[in-house]
């Protein structure tokens, strides 16, 4: 099947808002084999909507439309569809009585201009919203296209879609898709192409494609067919001949960033960990207690930027201070020392360096930057060369601490 996502709003064309969804939809739809052909974003303007999803019917087999469900005189995309499609708006009194009902649930009163959201164009089927007042709907078409109209917010659009939309695709499609989506970390895209060449270019059943995300690449490998379980297994038959290849930088097979992964291993394996951070300034710290369960194991995060603090929180000699300098393989040490004699963890990690754009030398440039670790009674320091600018090189730094974190644990 063939797709097309069509957002509506004029504040997605100035700016004012960014356009998320089409990224979500555009990964969702794939992973049910439907190719996304189209993205397009429209103002909210009648005649211009108008032209657009007619072209699209034209093009598509389901169009999924995001925004203009609201209550406002601006908010036409049901009444411009119903107008394409030679509809009329009918009120449906069962999603009036739940936009009343989200009203009365704050205590408020509801405006007139809200029943607007309860008209639909004749014949569609009707998905209850339960995350806001817009409800959304589902316009069956002869040759079996569809028009699937979702509200704007991200958090409805995406509740609509996984309550209601992925499961109603699925089984419009006789093909079945299987994926796995490695996170791989240390290793570029280009590098990932060149050790995978053979299987990208002789690739037919399943796809593979590599996508560059924030110091990640993630590959995903897709399988088709009519039968789930004979996916799945040439899934699995391929992810073991890449791991062969690339185990050392596959930190999850699930598409889950380094630092989730590394707080699942923590609890996993029982094990505290805590923090002493100089130029990420509580980055590294924060990457972990994002998440629900970081508390079990995440015991403390110290932000020792000046060499006073180093001295006075983590206990730092200061001759290596003033011998070797904040940023060195020696003060590394004594900040992992330090740390894990004050919190008692099982693994403390320590980072100290220049993240610029100010404070480099010849000897010691911006982006020059020590993670240390101290695991099962040893310490151990590493240096890193890092380039971009000062958020770059922190964001780099919090990554390659936790892939070195990882790489400990799954020794374990």
């Amino acid at each position: 099947m063939r797709a097309g996502v069509l957002a509506i709003g004029t504040e997605l064309l100035t700016g004012q808002t960014v356009n998320t969804n089409a990224a979500y939809l555009g990964s969702e739809l794939a992973t049910l084999g439907i190719g996304v052909y189209y993205q397009q974003t429209v103002g909210d303007n009648m005649e211009r909507m108008k032209l657009a999803i007619a072209e699209l019917l034209e093009r598509v087999d389901v169009i999924i439309t995001t925004g203009g469900l609201g209550p406002t005189q601006d908010d036409i995309t049901k009444e411009m569809i119903a107008e394409v499609l030679d509809k009329k708006m009918i009120l449906d009194l069962h999603s009036l009585e739940l936009i009343k009902e989200r009203f009365r649930m704050f205590n408020r009163t509801m405006p007139e201009s809200n029943v607007r959201q309860a008209y639909f164009p004749e014949g569609a089927i009707i998905l209850d919203n339960k995350m806001g007042t817009a409800p959304a709907c589902i316009i069956e078409l002869a040759n079996n296209k569809c028009i699937i109209v979702l509200p704007g917010p991200p958090r409805e659009m995406k509740y609509i879609y996984e309550t209601y939309i992925k499961d109603y695709l699925s089984n419009k499609s006789d093909i079945k898709l299987s994926s796995r989506f490695l996170s791989i970390y240390d290793y570029g895209e280009s590098a990932v192409e060149e050790r995978l060449i053979d299987l990208i270019d002789g690739q037919t059943n399943p796809t593979f494609a590599t996508y560059a995300g924030d110091g990640k690449v993630i590959l995903r490998i897709t399988a088709s067919g009519a039968n789930s379980d004979e996916n799945d297994a040439l899934c699995d038959q391929y992810t073991a001949i890449i791991n062969d290849r690339l185990g050392q930088h596959i930190v999850s097979y699930t598409g889950e960033d380094i630092d989730q992964v590394v707080l699942n291993k923590l609890i996993e394996k029982r094990m505290t960990i805590s923090f002493a951070e100089s130029c990420t300034g509580g980055k590294l710290v924060s990457s972990l207690i994002k998440y629900s369960g970081a508390s079990d194991v995440v015991e403390t995060g110290i932000v020792t930027y000046s060499n006073a603090s180093k001295i006075r929180e983590l206990n730092v000699n200061s001759e290596i201070l003033q011998t070797y300098g904040a940023v060195s393989h020696q003060t590394c040490f004594e900040m992992v020392k330090g740390l894990l004699e004050r919190t008692g963890t099982h693994i403390g990690v320590s980072v100290t360096g220049i993240a610029g754009p100010n404070g480099g030398t010849t000897e010691k440039p911006v982006g020059l930057v020590y993670i240390g670790i101290g695991i099962g009674g040893e310490i151990f320091t590493f240096e890193n060369k890092f380039t971009g600018d000062r958020e770059l090189i922190q964001n780099r730094t919090v990554i390659k601490a936790l892939k070195i974190v990882y790489d400990f644990l799954d020794k374990m």
